[in-house]
């Protein structure tokens, strides 16, 4: 909430708006830059764009990500340990939770104070049931890794299936470039286009410079 706070600062906002207008210019000068290039020299232009396109995927250096790792025999083989973490720890934070749980320290906590006291209460309210149903759950889980390991090994074989994220994006990750071949077959037109935005930007964004200096 402080971060919310510090984005209404005046100061804060004015940096924001010539941070803005600063990127904004350069942006235009730059797409002007561009265009003018196109225009007056098209095959330096195309061969800054073909040297600008080189592909870098994401695919080899994420595979690792997707490397399924299996905990069970881990779990299972120091499951009392595992428990008493979770029975413990689950008990002692409900514990907390339940009798030793201060609203207004919470609230000063989370930064709240200037909230309305409903929309506080609301969002506190809501995130100590979440804690208290979690430690529930983590001891309802201590529980059973340490009485019925094979109804933990059970529930973590059907709930640990594997979904893998590249084979459902396979394709995604494929260099598209549909708007290369127009500038190579119109490199003027599209040059004077992207003088008119670079214009526009410059214009646009340079008279707002008035306004924030």
């Amino acid at each position: 909430m402080d971060f919310l706070f510090m984005m209404k600062h005046p100061v804060v906002q004015q940096w924001l708006a010539q941070s803005m207008v600063i990127f904004f210019v350069l942006a235009g000068a730059a797409l002007l830059v561009f265009g003018i290039s196109l225009i007056v020299n098209s095959a330096g232009a195309l061969r800054l764009i073909a040297t600008l396109n080189r592909w870098v995927s994401m695919r080899p250096a994420t595979k690792p990500l997707e490397i399924p790792r299996d905990t069970r025999p881990l779990v299972q083989k120091y499951r009392y340990g595992f428990a008493a973490v979770f029975i413990l720890g689950g008990a002692f934070a409900l514990y907390g939770l339940l009798f030793q749980f201060e609203f207004f320290a919470a609230v000063h906590l989370l930064g709240l104070g200037a909230m309305a006291p409903d929309v506080s209460h609301w969002i506190v309210d809501s995130l100590r049931w979440l804690l208290l149903i979690g430690n529930a759950l983590a001891v309802v889980a201590g529980i059973l890794l340490a009485f019925f390991p094979a109804r933990v090994e059970a529930i973590e074989a059907w709930a640990g299936r594997w979904v893998s994220v590249r084979k459902a994006t396979k394709g995604a990750d494929d260099m598209r470039v549909r708007l290369d071949p127009l500038v190579e077959v119109y490199p003027r037109a599209v040059g004077v286009t992207v003088i008119v935005i670079g214009l526009a930007l410059i214009g646009t964004f340079g008279l707002m410079a008035q306004r924030v200096w």
